[in-house]
């Protein structure tokens, strides 16, 4: 017999559709069929929204937005959370495990105190909002990060285990939200207790999947490979010219190391440009610095904050040949799947999953983590030095490593038939 109870998809997120730390996001709920609504719940997003003050592009009509009504303005709340979060039993076990793998700093208990704050936060009103909404429906929770929405969603099943039925639980894990050692205190709250009470971990990595094999064996039959894609736009692969057309898309902090880019370039003696895409704390002084440069074979560009949109129309018209991505740490960064989807030749840090998309001297070439200015200037070099030919084959290759890994349809068709597969069973 069908079953005819509402099947629901709960996304808890962090700030997806009003905030720009998840873009991504849009693409794959395009593919998320199998469900007659999908619900997400932004928990870093506070007060009245409208649609009318979502940033990406318009959602399906079966995609509903809540957030948290209220931030911490008011003092009966403020009140309210301070206290659930230190009566909550498992702040005192998580300090105590801290204390034993002497990690107790200030600094993690302060990030324990806010993860469960904010948790509690998000639970006040998303309670409120399955009890009412979602009832009698059938439920599969999804957080998008192994963070706080995915503490969340553990919290919320457990309150209405009895009351709702929940198909499962499941998590993606990234980059921050899963490698413990790239925390500046080598802690992320919650950890073990996410693992051993989350029904399936999706990794967007090889990397990240073998990771947590390592550190945590005990839930290695929880653990997949689902990658994150970009959509296909098109190949656009411009013949090969004088001058080497170089490109970047990024936000500028420390850990993208923009700077480095900047300083290789500037002591080049090929004729380059390179255009950057993107803003933040570090855009003035890398102005700065690339208004200072004395080279005539050298040409800057740094356009500042463009849509994601934007940027890949930039990339089907302007004649851009490599994309390059110097980050100290990444998952698998989407804006080199972009990149790969037209074909641009890659220059990446081998961090992360990113050696899964780039192969050395097939698609693009992989730097040291702690690559050295004269490393980075002998790649760029090498590129722009290279025959027209070997110059293509490289860009096609591009390509066809996006269509094999990359594609977003196929990846995201894959994941969502994985839960709808599942949910029969």
């Amino acid at each position: 017999m069908k079953n005819s109870k509402k099947r629901v998809l709960i996304v808890v997120n962090t700030q997806f559709p009003y905030g720009k730390s998840e873009d991504f996001l849009s693409n794959e709920l395009e593919y998320a069929a199998g469900f007659d609504e999908i619900v997400c719940f932004p928990i870093l997003v506070y007060g009245a929204k409208t649609f009318e003050d979502i940033i990406y592009k318009k959602p399906k009509e079966s995609v509903t937005f809540y957030n948290s009504a209220l931030s911490y303005k008011s003092k009966s709340r403020i009140v309210k959370l301070l206290f659930l979060t230190c009566t909550n039993s498992k702040f005192y076990k998580e300090l105590w495990l801290l204390m034993q793998t002497n990690r107790l700093t200030l600094r993690n208990i302060k990030q324990l105190f806010i993860f469960l704050f904010i948790a509690n936060n998000a639970l006040n009103d998303l309670e409120k909002v399955v009890k009412e909404k979602y009832k009698n429906c059938d439920v599969v929770l999804y957080s998008y990060w192994m963070y706080i929405s995915a503490f969340v969603i553990i919290t919320l099943k457990k309150k209405f285990q009895k009351t709702i039925h929940f198909e499962k639980k499941i998590t993606r894990c990234h980059r921050f939200d899963l490698y413990e050692y790239a925390n500046a205190g080598r802690y992320l709250p919650m950890r073990e207790y996410i693992l051993s009470e989350m029904d399936e971990i999706h990794s967007i990595s090889k990397d990240g999947v073998s990771y947590l094999n390592k550190e945590f064996p005990q839930y290695n039959d929880k653990l997949k490979l689902s990658r994150l894609g970009s959509l296909d736009k098109g190949i656009k692969i411009f013949p090969k010219s004088e001058t080497l057309h170089l490109v970047s898309c990024s936000w500028m902090r420390p850990v993208k190391r923009v700077s480095a880019i900047l300083e290789a370039v500037s002591k080049i003696f090929v004729k380059i440009e390179w255009v950057h895409y993107g803003d933040g704390e570090e855009f003035e002084k890398i102005s700065k610095m690339a208004a200072q440069i004395d080279n005539p074979s050298v040409a800057v560009k740094l356009m500042g904050a463009y849509s994601n949109e934007k940027i890949l129309a930039e990339y089907a018209n302007k004649t851009y040949d490599v994309f390059i991505n110097v980050s100290e740490n990444e998952g698998v960064p989407v804006s080199i799947m972009e990149a790969m989807s037209f074909g641009k030749i890659i220059i990446a840090t081998n961090v992360g999953g990113t050696a899964e998309i780039v192969e050395n001297g097939v698609n693009g070439f992989l730097l040291d983590k702690d690559f050295t200015n004269e490393e980075l200037v002998l790649v760029l070099t090498k590129i722009a030095l290279l025959e027209a030919e070997e110059f293509n084959e490289m860009c096609r290759q591009s390509r066809r490593i996006w269509e094999e890994r990359c594609n977003a349809e196929a990846n995201y068709q894959k994941f969502y038939q994985q839960l709808k597969v599942n949910s029969v069973q």
